[in-house]
């Protein structure tokens, strides 16, 4: 949702998939399948789970070769925030060592007072596991926060967690993908979802 990572995932899952003989996506393919649990990608493609630890390790090594950057609204989006008082947390499958490198990397790290990681993987979105222990660190109740996400797991996990859900949908297939989730609201950029959380806390 702030890291404009989606062409770089599809890069690196498209270099695998040639490597190994699975059929290749094309962009709009990929943007209908793909997941923040990629296991549930590695479903939908049809990837054999004999092979889902290899596609893990070389799916690692390839991303770093990627250099995926913030979308252009994210760092103003997280300064309003921030500066209206909200308590921001990131939820994020990714493992620690990429998340932590990652938000040093691109120096977001300053706006979260929690980063919770996807370190076991049935505490993986679309499970709510993940939303209710940044809930407790957080110390809020669900019904005092929104959970902000551009994937049907994202939404998934809002609505199990019970937290409002925003959905943030960039592109007619993520309006479509995103609107069967029913979120209670959706916005096509930061700049509206802020703008609304701001006018609304």
């Amino acid at each position: 949702m702030l890291l404009d990572s989606l062409g770089a995932a599809f890069n690196v899952y498209n270099k695998i998939f040639a490597r190994i003989g699975t059929k290749m996506l094309t962009k709009d393919e990929y943007l209908g399948l793909q997941s923040p649990n990629w296991y549930d990608f590695y479903v939908k493609v049809g990837l054999p789970t004999s092979l889902w630890k290899e596609v893990d390790r070389e799916w690692l090594r390839l991303y770093e070769e990627e250099k995926p950057d913030l979308h252009p609204d994210a760092i103003g989006c997280l300064s309003s925030l921030k500066d209206g008082g909200l308590k921001l947390a990131l939820v994020s499958n990714g493992s620690r060592t990429r998340v932590e490198q990652e938000l040093s990397k691109l120096d977001v790290g300053r706006f979260f007072r929690v980063v919770v990681f996807g370190e076991k993987k049935e505490e993986l979105k679309p499970s709510p596991a993940m939303l209710q222990r940044a809930l407790g660190e957080l110390g809020l109740e669900p019904k005092d926060a929104v959970y902000v996400g551009d994937s049907p797991a994202d939404i998934q996990a809002a609505k199990s967690a019970r937290v409002f859900s925003i959905a943030i949908a960039r592109g007619p297939i993520q309006v479509r993908r995103l609107s069967d989730e029913k979120p209670d609201r959706t916005f096509t950029g930061l700049d509206e979802m802020a703008s609304f959380l701001l006018a609304t806390s």
